[in-house]
């Protein structure tokens, strides 16, 4: 185990008094700065002494409380051992005075056999504070994870972006949390370092690295007395960007800023900190995951439901997904109205609070729509890869959404679009994903912008690969809600 170098320095060294103390930093991070509406994929967090960071970096991890991780990918700057390029611990565990943190063995390897970026470096860890502050946090909003410890020197942003896209590939399909360990300018008197402060957490919000980078080399060129960096960490978050991006991640949220003059007192030197949330925002996320391979066939029917039959396949699909979790039979359903048993494509999307909590879906289909949503409801709420399974407490706060599909047909042109009518399908090879007609309304795109992010997004291709030899179906949806239909 690699035993805890700052307890009873940077925080607390008993586990009783380090318990009360971060989760009273927990529970007074109750007003932040911005709303996170999506899937945390990445954190940024300070990492100076609690007395002075530390309430900073409770807003980070109140993002994720209770949230269901089972592994984070800590990213720091090394202060103390010189690096390569990034240090990687690969077994044992991690200690705090709150207990032990099991390193994710099998991910390390795999991080470490990326190539020359990543180095087995156990002893540049040793007396490293950077990663080790973050832990306490961590074992207080989640459980049952490992971690993936990672510090790195100081690195340009066409190598972070190298490597935080090589470890995006390491955990496809687990449930992963990225951390960047990063303070913000260090040692301004306190006005210069809230400008400047500011300005770095702006451009946090581009996603871009190289504005990041450029951002941070424009304010050191300024006249700005003591300002010895803008960024401590800053590889380590150009990298956890980078990663998350990878991931589906399209927002940042910056949640609280403050500086050691805030929190500490003295105004005449100071150190800044910031706490925010790399995420999957809701309304990007409001369309199914990706279509499966194979050339989509017409459907046979598109035709107009009417408020019973909407009110019929809303039923049909809570009941199919109570019966799952149940673990019972699903029910013989009794259904002959034509409008309900031609055979459809349908997408069932599920909202809890109004963010997104699954959502799958076909877009052709041989069995009888009302079949089709039946499946596709249980499917949405067990087996979206994105989110843990629904819980049968939790359907009480649910709210359904079926979207049943037109036919597919191909587009010739561009202008043959009509954004909020057509959803899109786009296709190439093995490769295809698609947006329902609601995404351009929910994300005010142009026609170019909603194909070029489904072609990046979606389907994984080049983003202007619509306009090249990926052909574009269009279809239309007919699109209704639980919520929409209460009272009706």
């Amino acid at each position: 185990m690699r035993r805890p170098a700052v307890a009873g320095a940077f925080y607390p060294g008993g586990a009783s008094e380090l318990g009360r103390v971060v989760d009273a930093f927990l529970k007074n991070a109750d007003a932040p700065e911005a709303d996170v509406r999506g899937q945390v994929i990445g954190l940024i967090s300070p990492h100076a002494g609690y007395a002075y960071s530390g309430q900073i970096a409770a807003y980070s991890y109140s993002a994720v409380k209770g949230g269901h991780y089972d592994l984070v990918i800590l990213i720091g700057p090394s202060h103390r051992a010189p690096v390569r390029a990034a240090a990687v611990y690969t077994s044992g565990s991690f200690g705090t005075p709150l207990g032990a943190v099991p390193v994710d063995e099998a991910v390390a390897q795999a991080v470490v056999d990326l190539g020359d970026d990543f180095a087995e470096d156990p002893g540049a860890h040793a007396t490293e504070h950077s990663l080790e502050v973050q832990l306490p946090f961590l074992q207080r909003v989640l459980e049952g994870f490992k971690i993936v410890p990672i510090i790195t020197r100081d690195l340009p942003p066409d190598q972070c972006e190298d490597m935080g896209r090589a470890l995006a590939g390491c955990v496809e399909g687990r449930k992963v949390l990225f951390v960047a360990s990063s303070d913000l300018s260090h040692y301004p008197a306190y006005s210069d370092a809230n400008r400047v402060d500011r300005e770095t957490v702006e451009s946090w919000k581009t996603m871009d690295l190289k504005t990041i980078y450029a951002k941070e080399e424009e304010a050191m060129l300024r006249p700005s007395r003591n300002l010895a960096c803008t960024m401590c960490g800053s590889a380590a978050i150009m990298i956890t960007m980078a990663a998350s991006k990878a991931l589906g991640a399209d927002a940042v949220a910056v949640l609280k800023y403050a500086n050691s003059g805030d929190t500490g007192g003295d105004t005449t030197s100071v150190v800044g900190y910031a706490a925010a949330a790399v995420y999957k925002s809701s309304a990007g996320g409001k369309q199914p995951r990706e279509a499966k391979a194979g050339r989509p066939a017409e459907a046979e029917k598109d035709g107009t439901l009417t408020r019973a039959d909407r009110k019929k396949l809303l039923s049909v699909a809570r009941v199919s997904i109570d019966a799952a979790l149940r673990k019972r039979p699903m029910p013989d359903f009794k259904i002959t109205e034509s409008s309900l048993t031609g055979h459809q494509g349908a997408f069932v999307t599920l909202h809890r609070n109004g963010e997104l909590r699954g959502c799958i879906g076909r877009f052709t289909a041989d069995e009888p729509l009302y079949r089709v949503v039946s499946q596709m409801a249980v499917a949405a709420a067990t087996q979206d890869h994105r989110f843990m399974p629904v819980t049968l407490p939790e359907m009480e706060k649910i709210d359904i959404e079926i979207s049943v599909l037109s036919p597919l047909t191909k587009m010739g042109d561009i202008s043959e679009l009509e954004l909020g009518k057509h959803g899109i399908y786009v296709m190439k090879g093995a490769r295809g994903g698609c947006f329902l007609p609601q995404v351009a309304d929910e994300t005010g795109w142009s026609k170019e912008e909603f194909l070029r992010h489904c072609c990046l997004e979606k389907a994984g291709l080049e983003a202007d690969a619509w306009k090249g030899d990926a052909d574009v179906f269009l279809f239309t949806a007919e699109v209704f809600s639980e919520r929409d239909l209460q009272g009706k």
